[in-house]
């Protein structure tokens, strides 16, 4: 694979014919600019020749408690990031029911990045037993879900970077999690098999549906069924504009919603949930908003080691609209007459350096 810098170097040193002097005008921030602009246009003008196939496009992140959408958790992150830089802060503390039923590390006071749905059943302080969670139309109990699971349904958003909008939502693919039972009242209590039966584990696949016609509001779809709305707002976790959402809907907020039913030992249940997603990003540097989980290392992106997202058969038809569109105008353009101290007796042109066709 070919990382971002060699794609950029490669096509300064062709405008350029292979030197560099002050003469230079053109930036390598400008020149990547480009290259990633030029890349989204390039998909989309070979969507029909089946470049979306190709997994080099896609890259792959986890949806974590990090990137959640959820001010309160968003403000929990940022206290313990601001006690970090300054130790003489106090710690944040884990208030409501939000925050306390939330996975933590083994002090209990730091989420880990797993995360559970946003219903009544995690939020409020009775909602254990007493919430009532339906959707805009109330389903009705279904025969393949157990008595009370209508209001066992629940839901999570999560920034991400901007994929690219491709038509048959081919800039999303590979949206899923895996859920384990977990027990906020006894945070020491194993989720695997030996706890929980074949319940302990399970993979789950997202299928799309439209937030911008209101599919998520159609009453003749499947709402036993987990899926999944991309969506775009002004404001995100860094309030910046034109940001990016996906919403996890129709999940399960417990493997054992009682509702009057009998509990075992009364303790709360929940399932607690890992998320991953692959992109074609509008900008793929913009995957270093994404955070791994607490067990992962983070990985950041580099311009100089990390692969750049772009098929290697692709790489010269980029570098050549690259230059052909932006470097031979901006080349092609009168520089301001600048006293630079060299020797002005070599007469240059005035145009700059010229670019083959």
């Amino acid at each position: 694979m070919i990382t971002l810098n060699e794609i950029a170097y490669n096509i300064k040193n062709l405008a350029y014919g292979g030197s560099t002097s002050t003469e230079n005008s053109i930036s390598l921030r400008q020149i990547k600019h480009w290259i990633h602009y030029h890349r989204a246009k390039l998909i989309a003008d070979n969507i029909d020749k089946g470049i979306t196939n190709n997994q080099a496009l896609y890259q792959s992140m986890k949806l974590t408690a990090r990137n959640s959408t959820s001010s309160t958790i968003k403000n929990f992150y940022d206290a313990w990031d601001a006690k970090d830089k300054d130790s003489s802060l106090s710690a944040p503390t884990v208030t409501g029911e939000w925050l306390n039923n939330l996975p933590k590390n083994t002090a209990g006071n730091r989420l880990n990045g797993e995360w559970l749905l946003n219903s009544s059943l995690t939020q409020g302080e009775n909602g254990w037993v007493d919430g009532q969670q339906r959707s805009f139309y109330g389903e009705e109990i279904s025969s393949s879900q157990v008595r009370g699971d209508f209001r066992n349904f629940g839901s999570h958003s999560f920034w991400t970077p901007r994929p690219l909008q491709l038509k048959n939502d081919a800039g999303i693919v590979d949206v899923a999690v895996e859920r384990y039972a977990y027990f906020p009242d006894d945070p020491g209590t194993p989720d695997d098999n030996e706890q929980m039966g074949s319940y302990a584990k399970k993979s789950i696949k997202l299928y799309r549906k439209e937030y911008g016609n209101f599919d998520e509001f159609n009453k003749f779809t499947d709402y036993n069924t987990p899926y999944y709305t991309q969506e775009t707002t002004g404001i995100d976790r860094e309030s910046n504009s034109n940001a990016n959402y996906i919403s996890l809907r129709q999940l399960q907020v417990s493997p054992n919603y009682h509702a009057g039913l009998s509990t075992p030992s009364n303790k709360k249940i929940f399932w607690k949930y890992r998320g991953g997603v692959s992109m074609i990003l509008e900008n793929p540097t913009e995957i270093d908003m994404m955070y791994g989980f607490w067990y992962e290392t983070e990985t950041k992106w580099d311009d100089d080691t990390t692969p750049y997202p772009i098929p290697m058969e692709y790489v010269s038809d980029l570098i050549q609209r690259v230059i052909q569109v932006e470097m031979q105008t901006e080349l092609k353009t009168t520089p301001d007459i600048v006293t630079d101290g060299l020797d002005d007796i070599i007469k240059q042109k005035i145009s700059g350096p010229q670019v083959q066709r």
